[in-house]
């Protein structure tokens, strides 16, 4: 749920050089990434961001990027970030000219560097609580945004690659730690006396487990909204379940309250906090749920994930967690270079494709009148020479290195294919 942006960014990459405009050769496929987070801007800045990256809306930018095969949209409460597949190495620069914010505030990976970033994500090694499962699920969520027009979907199998990756180092039974342990250890602090009695604002994932963190410390409330937690949570923990219609009435007797809930609005507003007693609030939503003027309030103390990503957070097993992750995503990029190569030969194929079809366009004048039969089998025979003449030089095409090098030898085959077919 919680990923801080790690270090490992590099600069957008230069535009594609005009030689492939000139053979109109395809540029080779990437995979790039676009990220903000609560360790690069303040918290006020990622959630506008939340606000205005939307799944909608990235779909409205992605009908207007051509060059653009894929764009998935990976949102957890402390990132922001786009993870693109694109035909042309200038697409990323794009991409930045209609995102919220300055340009430069915004972190670039590509190639390796993405895959192994993902990776990290997802096993919770850049999380607040480092180690920790919930992020897995937006990584999911982020699989099932994903918008494609590329015949051989590539970001699909990455994320489910940086998720399995995930469970392979920490599978997610096992007790691993989580922003509820984070929040539930600032609330301690803040907290004092007997039994407090504390709110908690949403019933997913997170807002179970802060509940769970504070059985036997305090006397703990749950309002849902549209589900109540289910009879052997409450059972087991001992929470009351109320409605989120039922804040107004609760408020005043908490000691403290956690908000954890998709609203997309501000679920308690300044107008509707006490004055009279002393009260902490813990916000862990983006966007988030407490209106953050409540900080003017001489009563009220206020926990924002901004906060909590300043405070050390707890770090959790294998200790080889990261040599681990390195290994698998490293292992991981290779495959999917060889896939991105794949995708580049088949567009060359394609191309020789189109010049047997034309070809044989040119040379029916000259034929008269064929029958069924003798179409097929003139069919058969050019594709079966177009074939064999191609099988050796496409097998040295999936053999060529990602990279500039690769790159011009590309270029010089769509060329060669051209001229060869055409004349100079």
């Amino acid at each position: 749920m919680t990923a801080i942006a790690s270090d490992r960014s590099i600069p957008v990459e230069p535009p594609v050089g005009a030689e492939a405009a000139e053979t109109g050769a395809p540029a080779p496929y990437r995979v790039g990434g676009i990220a903000a987070s609560l360790g690069s801007i303040p918290i006020e800045d990622l959630e506008f961001r939340a606000r205005s990256v939307t799944r909608d809306q990235v779909r409205v930018w992605f009908d207007g990027f051509p060059e653009t095969e894929e764009v998935a949209v990976l949102t957890t409460c402390h990132r922001v970030e786009l993870v693109l597949l694109v035909r042309s190495r200038a697409e990323v620069s794009r991409w930045l000219e209609v995102l919220p914010g300055p340009a430069r505030s915004w972190r670039v990976r590509t190639g390796g560097d993405l895959v192994h970033h993902l990776f990290r994500v997802a096993a919770g090694r850049e999380s607040l609580a480092s180690g920790e499962v919930e992020v897995r699920h937006q990584v999911r969520t982020a699989q099932r945004s994903i918008e494609s027009r590329h015949p051989r979907p590539v970001l699909a199998g990455l994320f489910s690659a940086a998720v399995a990756a995930a469970e392979d180092i920490a599978p997610e039974g096992a007790r691993l730690p989580s922003i509820a342990r984070v929040a539930s250890d600032a609330l301690r602090e803040r907290v004092s006396g007997p039994s407090p009695r504390v709110l908690v604002v949403g019933t997913g994932a997170v807002g179970r487990q802060v509940a769970e963190q504070l059985t036997g410390w305090a006397k703990v409330t749950m309002a849902y909204r549209a589900r109540p937690p289910s009879p052997q949570f409450v059972a087991s923990t001992g929470v009351r379940a109320v409605g989120l219609g039922s804040i107004p009435a609760e408020l005043p007797r908490a000691d403290a309250v956690v908000t954890a809930i998709k609203s997309g609005v501000p679920c308690l507003e300044i107008s509707d906090l006490p004055r009279d007693r002393p009260l902490v609030l813990v916000d862990l939503g983006m966007p988030r749920n407490i209106d953050p003027r409540a900080r003017t309030l001489s009563n009220v103390h206020l926990i924002d994930l901004e906060e909590l990503h300043a405070r050390p957070g707890p770090g959790g097993p294998p200790s080889d967690a990261d040599a681990r992750i390195e290994a698998l995503s490293e292992a991981y990029d290779a495959v999917m270079q060889r896939q991105l190569r794949e995708t580049w030969v088949d567009a060359w194929l394609g191309s020789a494709e189109e010049i047997r079809q034309e070809e044989l366009a040119n040379a029916r004048q000259y034929w008269g009148p064929l029958t069924p039969e003798q179409e097929a089998a003139i069919r058969r025979l050019t594709q079966r020479l177009v074939g064999r003449l191609l099988v050796p030089s496409a097998e040295r095409l999936r053999s060529l290195p990602a990279g500039p090098d690769g790159d011009r030898d590309r270029q010089l085959a769509w060329r060669l294919l051209r001229l060869d077919a055409r004349g100079p």
